[in-house]
């Protein structure tokens, strides 16, 4: 199986400070948080570029608050990294005009706001409701300044009972990318695990995702590896998890885990390891990306190379091995399929 000498795409959680503190938090962020130094994070993106990394996700906490915010990016920016951030649209009026000038670098720099309904109350299922509106002056500021941008939705289950009304509310509002994230029973996320869509309510979600594709126009940013099942036979073609495979994702402590899934999965520091040596040499790694190590239904089912047993995130989340079967997998779940 091919594995890329690098990844792809290398995540940054620059704060774990934020001026929320929202109840499903999975980073557990908090006023005073932990925020990785200026210099450390020059580094990190130095050798990101030097081993051919492609994008920078930045997160937190509340990315915007990171002291040094605008430095990061136009480094990274300057270094040709395409550079991605998720923010909950509070500080972006302060901070517009510092937005708007890193459209000078030639290189996609692109926002998420957190968005999570198309109401106050929906919206403030999590968060504090009052933020709806600050949610919603942030896209109305960055779509006047042509920002590319996305809204970043938590999936919970009164949320997926009302994805059609909500795509059409983002529509009125000229928005044609929105990415669903699952709810990740982490850090205070640990506290809603029951709030997380069933394995039914997500098969039927990604079969009705093609429909709202073509009504609305939109970009939705929702996929699981094992998807193409859904397909007729002769047109499935899996699309394996990216975890360890094509993304790292540092937190604001320096640890290295293959992705935010799987954020009790540590297999390095960036204060004594490079992301190189971890890419090439991990243990962990290793055993991820061979299909041949996968249990389960998964040891033995005939889409194991392509898949790679689905979500890695969930297999370590939910069952505390990430060689396990992914819970939501439709064939680990006994539907059929020809």
């Amino acid at each position: 199986m091919y594995i890329p000498k690098s990844p792809l795409l290398v995540g940054i959680e620059l704060t774990s400070r934020c001026n929320l503190q929202c109840p499903h938090c999975a980073a557990d962020a908090n006023q005073v948080g932990t925020s990785l130094p200026f210099d450390k994070v020059i580094s990190t993106i130095d050798e990101a570029h030097k081993i051919g990394v492609k994008e920078l996700p930045l997160g937190g906490g509340e990315v915007l608050l990171y002291e040094k915010f605008f430095e990061v990016c136009e480094y990274a920016l300057s270094k040709g990294l395409i550079v991605s951030i998720a923010t909950n649209g509070i500080l972006v009026p302060k901070n517009i005009d510092k937005i708007k000038k890193l459209k000078r670098f030639n290189v996609p720099f692109r926002v998420g706001i957190s968005l999570d309904g198309y109401t106050p109350e929906m919206h403030g299922y999590f968060r504090p409701k009052e933020t709806f509106k600050s949610a919603i002056e942030a896209i109305e500021l960055l779509n006047e300044a042509k920002i590319p941008l996305s809204v970043l939705c938590v999936l919970h289950k009164d949320v997926i009972k009302n994805i059609p009304t909500f795509l059409q509310f983002l529509s009125s509002m000229d928005i044609s990318h929105v990415r669903f994230l699952s709810l990740i029973p982490l850090g205070r996320g640990k506290n809603y695990i029951n709030e997380m869509f069933t394995s039914e309510e997500l098969y039927n979600m990604l079969i009705e995702k093609k429909k709202w594709n073509k009504l609305f126009g939109k970009n939705i940013g929702f996929h699981m590896p094992w998807e193409f099942l859904i397909d007729s036979p002769d047109k499935r073609n899996p699309s394996p998890c990216e975890a360890g495979y094509l993304r790292l994702w540092i937190n604001s402590n320096g640890d290295i885990y293959p992705c935010p899934f799987m954020a009790n999965l540590f297999i390095g520091n960036i204060y004594k390891d490079s992301i190189r040596d971890v890419w090439i040499n991990s243990p962990i790694l290793k055993e991820l990306r061979d299909p041949a190590q996968l249990k389960g239904t998964c040891s033995t089912c005939n889409y194991r190379e392509g898949c790679r047993g689905g979500c890695r995130g969930f297999a370590q989340l939910f069952k505390g091995d990430f060689l396990c079967t992914d819970p939501y997998c439709p064939i680990a779940n006994q539907k059929q399929f020809e």
